[in-house]
This record gives structure tokens, C-alpha cells and sequence, in this order.
């Protein structure tokens, strides 16, 4: 039988205990993900919460962030909703939408730039029920 054998490149990333960033990142981009199928942004942080995040804190910490995330938005949503009576919903709204939209690729940036020692990309602005 022949033996199989890992390149050196391969065998020092593997034992580095490097966060795995672009998982991580992943619950981040599902926010964007979620025009295409939905409620991926509930989704798919949560399966990472629950699967991966078992075993690296990076990914458990991103994922939690990004649900955070989202419930600052729906909790936000609904209040702004419900100030369209007041006229000052609308263009409330609007910069919700534009805040939904352009936060998570910072996050998702920031985070697939992380190395190991780096602190988690938290969310400005937003308060954290998931703790």
C-alpha cells in the first residue's frame, strides 16, 4: 500500500487553531442571501450556532452577533412601522433598509479578514438580547 501524505502548507494550517473565518462570515452574508432564499438570514446563523459553533468560539460568537442583528432589525422594523401614522416612519424605514443592507458586508468583510487573537466584529448601534 502506498502512503498518503499532507504537503507542509496543509499540515501547519490545520494544527495553527486558526478561526474558521470564513464560516464565521457566513452568518453575516446570509443577510444578503436571504433576497435569494428566504429567512436564510434566521437560518443559517442559527445552524452555525448550533453545529459548528460547538466546537469553534469564532464561528458561536458571529453567529450570536448576527442574531442579534436581525432581531434589532425586526424589533426595529416594527416600531418604524408602526410611525408611518407619524410620517416619521418612512424615511425611518428607509435607512433601516439601508442599514439591513450595508452593515452585514462590513461585518462579513471584517470578519473574513480575522486572524487568530482577533476580536469578534460587533454591530454598532444595536442592542444584544442573545448574551
Amino acid at each position: 500500500m502506498t502512503k498518503l501524505s499532507i504537503p507542509e502548507e496543509q499540515q501547519t494550517r490545520l494544527s495553527n487553531n486558526e478561526p474558521n473565518a470564513t464560516l464565521a462570515s457566513l452568518a453575516h452574508w446570509s443577510f444578503l442571501i436571504t433576497f435569494v432564499v428566504p429567512f436564510a438570514n434566521l437560518i443559517i446563523p442559527l445552524v452555525l450556532y448550533n453545529t459548528t459553533g460547538k466546537e469553534d468560539l469564532f464561528v458561536k460568537a458571529n453567529a450570536k452577533e448576527a442574531l442579534n442583528f436581525l432581531l434589532f432589525v425586526i424589533i426595529m422594523g416594527i416600531v418604524f412601522a408602526l410611525l408611518v401614522f407619524v410620517i416619521i416612519g418612512i424615511p425611518l424605514l428607509l435607512l433601516l433598509g439601508l442599514f439591513t443592507l450595508v452593515m452585514p458586508i462590513i461585518a462579513a468583510i471584517q470578519t473574513m479578514s480575522a486572524s487568530k487573537g482577533d476580536a469578534v466584529y460587533k454591530y454598532p448601534i444595536i442592542f444584544r438580547l442573545i448574551s
